[in-house]
C-alpha cells in the first residue's frame, strides 16, 4: 500500500504556530510516500505567505503534489488577481493546472478548482472547466487501464457538507462525478471546508470515495481542531487515518477503512 498525507487548508498568513511545529515533527516520523495539499496554501495570496508555504514543503520529505485553492488567487492585488491569479502559486509552489503523481501502483492526479471570479455572489465556492474534466478523466482512465489505484485531488468537495462553506458542492461538480465515475477514479481528495470526512458517493453509486481533509494549520477552524489524514491505499483498499492538533501534538484519532466490493466502496 501507499502512504499519502494528506493536508489541506494551510492558510499561511494565519498559522497555528504551534501546530506547524508538530505537523513538520509528524510527518517527518510518519515518512509518506507522498503529500498531497488541497488548497488553500496561502489566506490571501500575498508573497511573504507563498514563501512561508514553499518553505514548508521544500523541508518535507519525498514527493509533494499540491493544488491552488480560492485563497491562494491574489485577494490585494486585483490587477494580478483578474490577469495572472496563478502567477505567485507557480513561482512559489508549482503548476496549477493539471498534474500527475505516479507511486508504485497509485496515481494521483492533482486539477484546479479555484477562479479569480465567478458569475455568482460567492466566488469561494470554486468552479471545474468541463475542459479539464474531461483532460483529467482521460488521464485517469489510461492510469485505471493500466491497473493503477487513482486519486483525484482538488480544493473544492464533490459532496456537500454540514456548515457554510460546504453548502455548495463546486460548479460542474455533477457533470465531474458522472466522468470521474466512468474513467475508474475511486477516490476524491479535497479540502475547502475545514471539516474531515470519508464517504462514499452516493451519486456514484458508492464507486467514488469522498475523503475529505481539515485545515492542518490555521487558526480558521470550524468546530474541529487542526488535523490531517494519513492514507494507506491500493487498488481495493483505503484506510485513513485522522490526526488531530492537542497538547502540541498531532495524535491518530480515528481510523476508517474501505474495501472495494462488488465495485463499489464499503465500510471494513
Amino acid at each position: 500500500m501507499v502512504k499519502i498525507a494528506h493536508l489541506s487548508d494551510l492558510h499561511f498568513g494565519r498559522t497555528n504556530e504551534a501546530a506547524l511545529t508538530a505537523l513538520a515533527r509528524t510527518l517527518e516520523e510518519a515518512e509518506p510516500d507522498l503529500t498531497v495539499v488541497t488548497g488553500d496554501l496561502t489566506q490571501s495570496g500575498r508573497r511573504k505567505e507563498f514563501a512561508a508555504a514553499a518553505a514548508f514543503l521544500t523541508d518535507l520529505d519525498g514527493p509533494v503534489l499540491a493544488v491552488p485553492g480560492n485563497h491562494d488567487a491574489p485577494v490585494y492585488n486585483l490587477i494580478l488577481r483578474f490577469f495572472s491569479p496563478w502567477s505567485r502559486y507557480e513561482k512559489h509552489i508549482g503548476a496549477a493546472s493539471l498534474q500527475r503523481v505516479l507511486i508504485d501502483d497509485v496515481c494521483v492526479i492533482g486539477i484546479n478548482s479555484a477562479r479569480r471570479a465567478q458569475a455568482r455572489l460567492n466566488w469561494s465556492y470554486g468552479r471545474l472547466s468541463r475542459r479539464l474534466i474531461n483532460e483529467a478523466a482521460d488521464l485517469a482512465k489510461s492510469e485505471h487501464n493500466a491497473g493503477r489505484c487513482v486519486l483525484m485531488a482538488l480544493h473544492h468537495p464533490l459532496v456537500t457538507a454540514p456548515n457554510k462553506a460546504g453548502s455548495e458542492i463546486v460548479g460542474n461538480g455533477d457533470y465531474a462525478l458522472k466522468r470521474f465515475s466512468e474513467s475508474g477514479v475511486q477516490a476524491v481528495l479535497t479540502g475547502h471546508v475545514h471539516l474531515s470526512a470519508i464517504e462514499p458517493i452516493a451519486a456514484t453509486t458508492g464507486r467514488i470515495l469522498s475523503v475529505q481533509a481539515g485545515t492542518s494549520l490555521s487558526t480558521r477552524e470550524r468546530g474541529e481542531t487542526a488535523s490531517f489524514g494519513m492514507l494507506n491505499a491500493k487498488r481495493d483498499k483505503i484506510t485513513l487515518s485522522r490526526y488531530c492538533f492537542s497538547d502540541e501534538a498531532f495524535e491518530p484519532d480515528e481510523v476508517s477503512t474501505y474495501k472495494l466490493t462488488g465495485g463499489a466502496w464499503r465500510p471494513e
